[in-house]
């Protein structure tokens, strides 16, 4: 609904805004002024008004007259109404005095003798000056496409089972729906209206002469007009009752042929059983020769073939242990790797959704083209990266906060040479880099820097410093911080359970890779700003990190 909604905004706003722009146009006036002695004029904006009606199939077509005078029609119908309806739709603009305003009308269709329902905006051209507003000197009409309408209500509606208006938000009366006759007649009641007052958009449920509606409204920007849906509630509970019926059916058969089986099967059962609980019990105490006797041939004495098969091969299974624990530890990784919260894609799009306003703006397809960089980079299918990598990864991403920021934020990356080839996990330094400019730069008052060094330490060990001079840490924040980061996540712990979740799932990630012996670090005062040290390893070999992962 909410989408419909912004969608038909979208058609009425685009029909505002071209209309507001002849509107303000001082040419404009002057040829609305002398429509009738000015042909070039004339055929310009004739010229004009078409192109923009064959670029929009949502318009049917333009009026605009003079007062008591020459008029300019562009469109699909010459004449497009009838001259009482023009009337009436040109008193309703002179009475806004130069606002605009949307009306229902009534065309003609596609046939002289057809006449279709549709909606009109409607502005009166006023003659301004530089001190104060002129004469009214003209009228301008926009009509909307009646089969464009049509279709797009069609499309709202779907399989028919729910019903599409708009509706005036002050009386409840239809103002446009599928069914012509339907306009002007009563859709909401006095005490649906309380309800729709309440938000500018939602839901509530209404009785109607079929039983009752679930309505759901989106009210119209600038216009007393709101989507209205409205769908019986017996269609959509229907998949819900046939559900419910099927299941009790299905589980009392179940529960029906379940006790069956048990009663036939319960006396084969005991005694097998029994006997498996005491070799159980013998493996229990370290006795891996227990053999028991295989009485059948059925499930039960596949199990106790099973059984005899595990005491035999205990110790290659207790190998299996040890290469499931590594499996499982790969796992893990994998697990924490994907559990970075993308608070940069949010905050990216929220980005791209505030500059797709300003038209022709080059930053738009620049974040566009990066961010899908970063995504593709992100899924590709290996789980390591080289530090060139990754370090161009956070050289996109800074980039687009510094469009966000502005002259508020700037960034410097220097990566000793020698280093770019240097194995690192994919996404390890962005949870850290973005914590630098959410709780660091964006919450300080002065202008931002972040700064990225990579260095080499004692031949064996690379080191990543991330500092920035925003908000410090608090001491109290620090010192518990600290104590998270000294411990190592415990076998079978969720990630997700913990605060902190980017900085200590960077922590997570670089020990069971790397070891006990690397790590994050930090340190933040006013003076200095705040440091994130990331202490790596140069070489990362395989098998060496199947070990560490296990030791870990």
């Amino acid at each position: 609904m909410q989408q419909s909604a912004v969608a038909f905004n979208s058609y009425l706003e685009n029909v505002r805004g071209f209309a507001w722009s002849n509107f303000r146009d001082f040419e404009f006036q002057k040829f609305v002024q002398s429509m009738g002695s000015n042909p070039d004029a004339l055929s310009k904006y004739t010229g004009d008004f078409t192109i923009y009606v064959n670029d929009n199939p949502i318009v049917w077509s333009i009026t605009v007259d003079q007062l008591n005078g020459f008029s300019l029609r562009a469109g699909n119908a010459i004449p497009d109404m009838l001259p009482e309806e023009k009337a009436r739709i040109a008193r309703i603009a002179i009475e806004a005095s130069g606002k605009g305003v949307w009306v229902p009308s009534t065309i003609y269709g596609l046939n002289a003798d057809q006449m279709e329902q549709t909606l009109t905006f409607t502005q009166a051209i006023r003659s301004i000056s530089l001190t104060s507003p002129g004469p009214i000197i003209g009228v301008m009409m926009y009509n909307l496409s009646f089969h464009s309408l049509d279709q797009w209500f069609k499309k709202v509606e779907g399989d028919q089972s729910n019903r599409t208006y708009i509706v005036k938000a002050t009386d409840g009366t239809i103002v446009h729906s599928l069914v012509p006759s339907e306009r002007g007649e009563s859709l909401l009641s006095p005490d649906d209206l309380k309800s729709v007052k309440k938000a500018k958009g939602g839901h509530f449920y209404s009785r109607r002469d079929f039983g009752s509606a679930l309505v759901l409204y989106e009210k119209l920007e600038r216009s007393d007009w709101m989507l209205v849906t409205m769908m019986p509630v017996k269609l959509l509970i229907k998949p819900v009752n046939d559900f419910t019926k099927s299941t009790i059916v299905f589980g009392s058969l179940s529960l029906l042929f379940s006790m069956l089986l048990a009663g036939l099967f319960y006396s084969r059962t005991i005694t097998p059983l029994k006997e498996l609980s005491k070799g159980m019990k013998a493996i229990e105490v370290g006795n891996y020769e227990v053999s028991l006797p295989v009485r059948s041939y059925d499930e039960l004495g596949y199990i106790t073939s099973s059984f005899n098969r595990m005491a035999k091969e205990i110790n290659r299974l207790i190998l299996k242990v040890y290469e499931s624990e590594i499996i499982k530890k790969n796992a893990e990784i994998k697990s924490l790797q994907s559990q970075i919260n993308p608070h940069f894609l949010y905050n990216t799009l929220g980005i791209i959704d505030s500059l797709s306003a300003i038209d022709g703006d080059a930053r738009i397809s620049f974040i566009s083209r990066s961010l899908a960089k970063m995504f593709r980079y992100n899924i590709s299918g290996e789980d390591m990266s080289t530090m060139e990598m990754e370090i161009q990864q956070i050289r996109l991403y800074l980039s687009i906060q510094k469009i966000r920021f502005e002259e508020k934020f700037d960034y410097l990356i220097y990566v000793e040479p020698g280093l770019g080839q240097a194995p690192i996990p994919k996404m390890l330094l962005q949870p850290i880099v973005e914590n630098s400019i959410l709780h660091g730069v964006s919450r300080s008052r002065h202008s931002g820097i972040v700064r990225i060094e990579v260095t080499i330490e004692d031949g064996d060990h690379v080191q990543v410093k991330i500092w920035n001079n925003g908000m410090p840490i608090d001491s109290e924040r620090q010192e518990w911080l600290r104590a998270r980061l000294a411990g190592t996540p415990k076998h079978g712990e969720s990630v997700e359970t913990r605060s902190s979740i980017g900085l200590l799932n960077v922590q997570a990630r670089i020990r069971l890779l790397y070891g006990v012996d690397c790590g994050v670090s930090f340190e933040s005062s006013s003076a200095y700003g705040t440091t994130f040290t990331l202490t790596l390893r140069n070489k990362v070999h395989k098998e060496e990190t199947k070990d560490e992962i296990y030791r870990s």
